[in-house]
């Protein structure tokens, strides 16, 4: 399986095409929203468990037709 790396431009880019705050995206990962502003800011990595379920709720959120368009 191919590792999954994210960075911070790029989660910025999902969460605004899902219409979520940082702390909607902390709460659906389980994180602090803290957490997820330092991923943005590329001050601290991403374990690639959490960068998977992103992905996946970005898909998720894509095929229900959230994305902004």
């Amino acid at each position: 399986m191919k590792r999954i790396v994210m960075v911070g431009k790029e989660l910025r880019a999902i969460r605004a095409r899902l219409r979520l705050t940082q702390v909607e995206l902390a709460e659906l990962v389980g994180v602090a929203s803290n957490t997820v502003a330092r991923w943005e800011r590329d001050e601290m990595a991403m374990r690639e468990r959490k960068a998977r379920l992103i992905q996946g709720i970005y898909a998720t959120g894509t095929k229900r037709g959230k994305e902004k368009r």
